[in-house]
């Protein structure tokens, strides 16, 4: 957890509502806004609404076929029934913001909290929706200061390519005050730069690579991993950048 003081209760930790998604990773430190409309979910915020108000939002595991070697090791959660496989680290938030709309769909925002390892699916008894046994995993600050610098001096340099408002956003990032939440604002940005440069280069993105990314930071062991990681990734995406002439040509001399 980034905030041990909002480590969830053992209880829920047993029995965590699970929301899987095809499309999302669920960061730590990231505000995750949900419409919500099927019927199990609708059951599932009700439940949480009277129980601590914490969802588990753990991302859909796509076929092995699609998945590079790297992406099949990273831990799997598959309950071996027609329920589908799951990422087996995912995201933990808690419910900030809840609204009832006229039509019976509820809007919500998931604050992320921290990681979890799945350890065991519930049956599903009298609900609708999933519910997991999971450890809380720990947030730790990169060690390798200088790992972390060289990673924003790229995002930096990213930054030189877009317009104000862009760059000020970036800015803003790498200002935050907590490393930790430093490295995954980070992991979200760089696939965003990578969407935008395709956009406006006329290239064609690739959403599965830019989910694999953030899984494999998700999953990663310790911050180091994850900034070694985003830099390698920063780095091939400078080159592609420079390639395509998109950076100023003050910024080359």
């Amino acid at each position: 957890m980034l905030d041990v003081d909002r480590l969830p209760a053992p209880a829920v930790l047993e029995a965590l509502p699970i929301f899987p998604l095809p499309n999302v990773v669920f960061l730590p430190g990231m505000v995750l806004p949900l419409n919500v409309f099927e019927p199990r979910y609708l059951e599932l915020v009700d439940h949480v609404l009277e129980r601590g108000m914490h969802i588990g939002v753990p991302l859909l595991r796509p076929e092995e076929s699609l998945l590079e070697e790297e992406d099949r090791a990273l831990p799997l959660h598959d309950p071996g029934d027609e329920r589908p496989a799951i990422e087996g680290i995912f995201g933990i938030g808690q419910i900030i913001g809840h609204q009832r709309l006229p039509d019976g769909r509820r809007f919500i925002r998931l604050e992320g909290l921290g990681r979890v390892r799945a350890r065991e699916e519930l049956p599903m008894g009298e609900h609708h929706f999933r519910r997991l046994a999971v450890e809380a995993l720990p947030e730790t600050i990169p060690c390798d200061h200088h790992a972390l610098a060289v990673l924003e001096a790229q995002i930096e340099r990213m930054a030189e390519t877009f317009d104000d408002d862009e760059r000020e956003m970036i800015r803003s990032v790498l200002a935050l005050d907590d490393e930790r939440i430093i490295v995954y604002a980070i992991a979200s940005l760089i696939p965003n730069v990578e969407l935008t440069s395709t956009i406006r280069h006329g290239m064609r993105g690739d959403p599965m690579s830019h989910l694999r990314l953030l899984q494999r930071c998700l999953a990663a062991d310790d911050p180091d991993e994850r900034v070694a990681l985003l830099s390698t990734r920063a780095q091939r995406l400078i080159d592609v950048l420079c390639e395509s002439d998109s950076f100023p040509v003050s910024s080359l001399n």
